[in-house]
């Protein structure tokens, strides 16, 4: 049955915190051992906790502290601090993705340039001031503004892109003049280091 407490909190001490369906409060939660619910929506803060495992989402958290992880959750919405894990993982998708104000056409995959308007496709090859390629594959999003048309360009990580041909693993890439990427030559490395956007791997 739901957990839910509109004022003073959920507090489990030594016991942990376990609910069939959603779990919420407007004061805070600490739980010294697991907490396991299908959702989660409180005002407060977490405290203490050893697991958090659930279904569902995480909404409305100022802080989470806790010393063990985070499992199963959907969505994790709030405007506080992630603190106390050894370890973030994210098995789904591949890369970091930096949203750029977009200038023009949005093509996942192409490689991307900056202007004074905002990114646009590369149409030059070895393009000065490229920043990257438009990422539909990342699993964290930083830098988003939802009041303006954005890109989101990957900046670590292994991302899928446009390229001219397959290359050997680890072969130095460039944008071409269509936006894919190709070999960077000896002459462009030497002169233009900055302009490597990445190395080639094979899917």
């Amino acid at each position: 049955m739901p957990v839910v407490l509109s004022n003073g909190g959920v507090s489990g001490l030594g016991t942990g915190l376990t609910a069939n369906g959603p779990m919420g409060a407007s004061g805070g939660m600490n739980a010294g051992g697991k907490m396991i619910a299908t959702n989660l929506e409180l005002s407060g803060t977490i405290t203490g906790a050893t697991d958090i495992t659930m279904s569902g989402n995480l909404n409305g958290t100022q802080n989470i502290t806790m010393s063990g992880n985070i499992s199963g959750v959907n969505n994790i919405t709030g405007s506080g601090q992630v603190t106390g894990f050894t370890k973030v993982f994210n098995a789904v998708w591949n890369d970091l993705a930096d949203f750029q104000e977009l200038a023009g056409e949005l093509v996942y995959g192409k490689c991307y340039i900056d202007t004074l308007e905002g990114a646009t496709l590369c149409t030059e090859r070895c393009q000065m001031s490229v920043i990257g390629i438009a990422s539909d594959t990342f699993g964290f999003g930083v830098g988003k503004d939802a009041s303006s048309k954005e890109v989101p360009i990957a900046v670590a990580g292994w991302v899928l892109a446009y390229v001219d041909k397959e290359y050997a693993p680890g072969t130095p890439l460039t944008n071409d003049e269509y936006g894919n990427l190709t070999e960077i030559t000896l002459e462009e490395k030497r002169n233009y280091p900055e302009r490597i956007i990445g190395i080639y791997k094979k899917p």
